[in-house]
């Protein structure tokens, strides 16, 4: 049976390196984008192109109920052996310099959007 990875931010470029690896290793790779669907789409095609098994997905991690409606679709199809939490984002800016919206964008990307994939 093959093994399932799902990789948040797999159209990011770490993201993109660890989705082909997964792909190398045997893994079907569910490739996770929220505002980049073109290039995830791009990082399926690429692994396909290399005899590797994948597909799309996408969502924001943030909001709670998109993200287990997801799950569950993914989930009916069967079990997701591995689970990569690489959304993330950071605000180029020292904390000193940071304002309240970019410090809570962060922090809901960061640690809510791991929370809410990692918890369907």
């Amino acid at each position: 049976m093959i093994k399932r990875a799902l990789v948040t931010g797999g159209s990011g470029t770490i993201g993109r390196a660890i989705c082909q690896r997964l792909a190398r290793e045997g893994f079907y790779v569910i490739v996770h984008a929220h505002r980049h669907l073109e290039t995830a789409q791009t990082v399926v095609s690429d692994i396909r192109q290399a005899g590797g098994a994948a597909e799309t997905t996408c969502f924001d991690v943030t909001d709670t109920q998109a993200t287990h409606f997801a799950l569950e679709t993914l989930l009916a199809v069967g079990p997701i052996q591995v689970l990569v939490n690489n959304a993330g984002l950071y605000a180029d800016a020292p904390l000193a310099g940071m304002n309240r919206t970019q410090w809570y964008q962060v922090i809901d990307v960061n640690l809510n959007g791991f929370f809410n994939v990692t918890q369907p």
